[in-house]
């Protein structure tokens, strides 16, 4: 037993000093960057940490454990937990602990391709229970019928939840061709029951467009991955170059991503300016500039709705405020806070809020959202299954394409 307190011992003081790494890129959902590695920052803190005494007491536990417990120990996922526990105690939804595998995941979800069910998920702080923003269109968890607005509750028979989120990504992922039984919580009829799905690879395309009426353009964003940028761009220049005379961006049901991708997007739409500005702890401001010359020059409506966030806001804020287009839809999640990610020696990681983002005129959306210029409510089962719906079905779009079809003189 002794040699086993002596080495969890060593291992907890071995991490207490493992904050060697951290993410020089700001994200908006915590996505990773180029990494800058630095030295061990040093006991100065604005809260007292007596790591003597509780590296004391957690080997006092483990003594404990290690002596009476009826039952195998898992030494190292208790100390993981530990971990994912002490981060979950800041209290924030969005500051999470991710062990190695988990960050590896996270950030395979980026590139735009990643074994999965393929489903965008955040934590609901009203229950701590996992929701489903939004499924990938064509993926496995679409095709099983997933919606915007369920909740995981449990997968493969056992219980998850919000502050086990990590877990439940890893549970989730898998080899293609295997099954995962999903049980969900679907509000808005208050049933439960059980998904099987089958993973497979995710080619997530974030970008898909189309024409209507000849002359409007539409450019659906269902994320904002690594991309993303270069998906838009292709079919920005494709639909102007068929001498669009208006365009709609659909925002609605995207969840966000990458801060860096969503300001270079939006660079194309806006004037020179403010595109959105951040705020620290120590109120510290830092400005994202647009300084490309180039602004869109034809009518421009972004549609929205509830489950419009983050990234999804900043484009959103920009257009509204520098008065290149309007919004319609509903009001937006109201996600008004950015993510950095700081990695651990071991490739395990933490991602930490650190900054609040403010639209150009200086309005934090953060758990108030966007209000949208008109107002236009949808039925929530055509929310849900908003990709699978025709445009003909489709009343927000709809809509968007009277009021273009109308400012051009159709």
């Amino acid at each position: 037993m002794g040699k086993k307190a002596n080495y969890f011992l060593g291992l907890l003081s071995g991490m207490a000093l493992m904050f060697i790494v951290w993410v020089a890129l700001m994200s908006l959902d915590g996505v990773s960057a180029p990494f800058i590695r630095v030295a061990p920052t040093s006991a100065a803190a604005s809260t007292e940490f007596d790591t003597t005494n509780i590296l004391q007491k957690l080997n006092h536990i483990h003594q404990i454990i290690d002596t009476n417990f009826l039952g195998d120990f898992d030494l190292e996922q208790a100390v993981e937990m530990m971990f994912a526990g002490f981060v979950y105690g800041v209290g924030d939804p969005y500051t999470v602990y991710m062990d190695a595998a988990t960050f590896a995941s996270f950030r395979e979800d980026t590139e735009g391709s990643f074994i999965g069910i393929g489903v965008s998920i955040t934590v609901d702080p009203a229950d701590n229970r996992i929701l489903i923003i939004s499924p990938f269109e064509g993926s496995p968890a679409f095709e099983a019928g997933i919606l915007p607005g369920d909740k995981i509750v449990r997968i493969n028979g056992y219980e998850v939840f919000g502050d086990g989120i990590n877990e439940a990504i890893r549970m989730m992922r898998g080899e293609a061709g295997t099954e995962v039984v999903v049980t969900i919580f679907r509000e808005s009829d208050g049933s439960t029951f059980d998904v099987p799905i089958i993973r497979d690879v995710i080619q997530v395309e974030t970008v898909r467009s189309d024409i209507f009426d000849d002359n409007i353009g539409y450019i659906r964003i269902s994320q904002f991955d690594r991309v993303t940028h270069d998906q838009f761009v292709n079919a920005y220049e494709r639909l102007l170059g068929e001498n669009i005379e208006g365009l709609i961006i659909d925002l609605r049901n995207n969840p966000g991503g990458l801060l860096h991708v969503v300001t270079e997007i939006t660079d194309m739409l806006v004037p020179e300016g403010i595109i959105t500005y951040t705020v620290d702890a120590r109120g510290n401001r830092s400005n994202v500039y647009s300084e490309d010359e180039r602004q869109i020059e034809i009518p421009l409506i972004v549609l929205i709705n509830g489950n419009s966030a983050s990234a999804s806001e900043v484009l959103s804020g920009a257009v509204l405020d520098t008065g290149v287009g309007e919004l319609l839809g509903t009001t937006t999640f109201g996600k008004g806070l950015v993510q950095n990610i700081f990695t651990l020696g071991d490739g395990s990681a933490v991602k930490v809020t650190v900054q609040r983002y403010y639209t150009p005129s200086g309005i934090s959306i953060h758990g108030v959202g966007l209000t949208p210029n008109h107002y236009v409510e949808m039925d929530v089962e055509l929310t849900n299954n908003l990709s699978r719906l025709s445009a003909e079905e489709d009343v927000q779009l709809q809509e968007a394409i009277s009021i273009i079809s109308e400012t051009i003189g159709r």
